[in-house]
Formats: structure tokens, C-alpha cells, sequence
């Protein structure tokens, strides 16, 4: 637990009167040049995954910094700047229409012989492979099979002879190969490179040399993100262009959250705090930590913190925390917010959505 606040987020929240979420723009900035940097070095392409972030602001700082924008609704495609690339995943093919007349470059990502066809006569067809390929993420998508696993339900899982009907249906546009992993977060290169081996192994047994590899995202957790694309980079073929899409590594250390405690309960076992920050409304796919001082030694207490709504599950943490900390009315902060709780954030049972600052 640390009590530490970037300057501009400290005033932001001192600023604040309702729940909010706040999101540091310099370190955004920097994190953005930080990506494009280390991808540079490698050659890899970058596109920022719209979907992570929907803020006019941060889209524009991801256009300036990185290659393009992986978009997956017509909305998406409607409200981003102007890219060098633009890449599509879209079944139901409304956003490939929205970008039909994209100026750039337009990849559109396939799982079926009838979205090849559909997509423009200009466009790259990145067909994508299922992340379950490798065996190695057991857990991971809602489809069980046979052997009582869990495996992605988006991709393809078949090979050589209808990865040919892709290409054939391609009808001579570059084809390429996406895949995307799952909620399993990747710390080093070596996931990345056990999918882009059995991805490529794929291709080669169709005697398909691609014209590019997407990796997708879930970057966010390699800590050493120039040596996991070197080593993607040194892995696979120079002629076969690297892509990837990152989202949630945009707003590390960059995305806090501020409301208060409305309720200050003791239970048999420990402390409750009802807040009006709230797990389901304000803070999904946020792996969120309080922002304050530890205790003394020997003079902490295990605090349970929860969100408002009438869910059972809005369970926001515990954290050991000083007698005198978060009393009926005190501030609550908290950091590790990620750019998709933007994407989430909505109101339930009374309970209303989170401003959102960018400061």
C-alpha cells in the first residue's frame, strides 16, 4: 500500500465531489512513447485497442504515439481519429461498413469464409487462429470440450485444409493471422512466443507464409516489454510483419479512483466499509489497491471495503489499514485503475456512474 499521488491526480481528487475516476495524463503520455519506443526497436507494428479507453483524449494521444487502432464496433470506428492502420474484429460486420471507406490501411479479422468475402476489395484479411492452440490456457473462453477444459470460442481451431479455403477466398489480398489471448496475463515473452510458433506451424502445414502475425494484446503484465518483443522479433521470420494491440498497459500506474465511506459498520470478524465507489459499476477489470499509509506495527486491523449496490459480489478489498483510517465521511483513494473501468462505468440500482477526469 502506498500513500504516494502524482501532483495533477492529487489535485484532481481534491477537486472531486462525487465518485470519480482520474486518470494522469503525463504518465498516459509517457507510457504511450514508452510502447512505440521499445516496438520501434523491433519493427512491430502498434495499434492501440479502442475498446481499453473511450476518451476523445486518450485516442488522440494513442493516434499521434502509436501505428493505428484495433476498433470492434461501428461506434468505435466512427469516433477514432484518423489512423495510418486500421484493424477490425467484427461479426456481425457493422464496423467493417463503418470503416469501408478508411483512407489508411484496413485489416479485417475472419472466422468465416462468408466475412472474407464481405470485406472491401482493399482490405488485408487477418484470419484469426484461437488462442487455445497451444494447449496452454485451459481456462480460459466459455466452450467445454471433450476433455472437461474450457477453450476460447473465438478463432479457428481447424488446419491445413481450411486455412486454404481462406486463402483461396481471399482471392489474392494479403492474408495474414491473429490471435488473441485470454485472461491468463502473460509476465514474460515466453506465452507470446509458445502462440507465434504454434500459430506459424499452423500456416506452414497450409503452405501459407503470412503477411503478418497479430498477437493482440494482454501486454499489460511483462514488465520488460522491449526484450518480449525482441524476442518475439528474433522468433519470427522478418518478412512476416508483427502486430500488436495494447490496451490496458496504456494506464498503468496512470488510473486512480476517489469517493467516499458512506457506511462505517463493525462486524463480528472485522471492519465494513460501504464506499460509494463500486466494484460493478466503477471498477471492472481493475486490479485496484487503496492508496494510504500502512499502520505501525502491531497496530493494524483487517478492513473489508465494498461498493454501494444491493450485489453481493461488489467486493472492492481488504486491506490491514491504522484504527483511526476510514472513518464514516473520510476520502477513499485508490490506484491501479484501468482505462477499461472508463469503458464499464454505468450506473445500477440508484447507484450513478463515476465522473471521469483526465488530469
Amino acid at each position: 500500500m502506498r500513500a504516494d499521488l502524482p501532483p495533477a491526480v492529487a489535485q484532481a481528487i481534491e477537486r472531486s465531489e462525487r465518485p470519480s475516476l482520474v486518470f494522469d495524463h503525463e504518465r498516459i503520455t509517457a507510457n504511450l512513447r514508452a510502447i512505440a519506443v521499445a516496438a520501434q526497436a523491433s519493427g512491430v507494428t502498434t495499434l492501440f485497442a479502442a475498446k481499453s479507453f473511450p476518451a476523445a483524449a486518450v485516442r488522440e494521444l494513442a493516434a499521434t504515439a502509436l501505428d493505428g487502432f484495433d476498433a470492434a464496433s461501428a461506434q468505435e470506428v466512427r469516433e477514432l481519429p484518423a489512423a495510418r492502420v486500421l484493424s477490425i474484429v467484427d461479426p456481425s460486420g457493422r464496423a467493417v461498413e463503418a470503416a469501408a471507406h478508411h483512407r489508411g490501411r484496413l485489416i479485417v479479422g475472419c472466422e468465416t469464409i462468408d466475412q472474407v468475402t464481405a470485406a472491401p476489395a482493399h482490405a488485408e484479411i487477418a484470419i484469426r487462429i484461437s488462442a487455445s492452440i497451444t494447449g496452454r490456457d485451459p481456462a480460459i473462453g466459455a466452450v467445454l470440450d471433450g476433455s472437461g477444459h474450457r477453450r476460447s470460442r473465438f478463432g479457428l481451431d481447424a488446419g491445413e485444409a481450411t486455412l486454404g479455403t481462406f486463402v483461396r477466398a481471399a482471392a489474392g489480398r494479403p492474408v495474414g493471422l491473429h490471435v488473441h489471448h485470454g485472461p491468463v496475463t502473460a509476465t514474460t515473452s515466453e506465452r507470446f512466443l509458445a502462440t507465434a510458433r504454434a500459430v506459424l506451424a499452423l500456416a506452414a502445414e497450409a503452405e501459407l507464409v503470412p503477411s503478418f502475425l497479430d498477437l493482440g494484446g494482454a501486454w499489460h503484465g511483462i514488465a520488460d516489454l522491449a526484450g518480449a518483443l525482441r524476442d518475439l522479433r528474433a522468433a519470427v521470420p522478418r518478412e512476416i510483419e508483427l502486430i500488436i494491440e495494447p490496451g490496458r498497459r496504456v494506464t498503468e500506474e496512470a488510473g486512480f479512483a476517489c469517493g467516499r465511506v458512506v457506511v462505517a459498520r463493525e462486524l463480528a470478524d472485522r471492519p465494513l466499509r460501504v464506499i460509494d465507489l463500486s466494484r460493478i459499476c466503477h471498477l471492472r477489470w481493475s486490479q485496484i489497491e487503496l492508496v494510504g499509509p500502512a499502520p505501525h506495527a502491531g497496530e493494524g486491523r483487517s478492513v473489508l471495503v465494498v461498493g454501494p449496490t444491493c450485489y453481493e459480489e461488489d467486493v472492492i478489498g481488504e486491506w490491514t489499514l491504522a484504527p483511526d483510517r476510514l472513518a464514516a465521511g473520510d476520502r477513499v483513494v485508490l490506484r491501479h485503475v484501468s482505462g477499461y473501468a472508463v469503458a464499464w462505468n454505468t450506473s445500477f440500482g440508484g447507484v450513478p456512474a463515476a465522473d471521469v477526469v483526465i488530469a
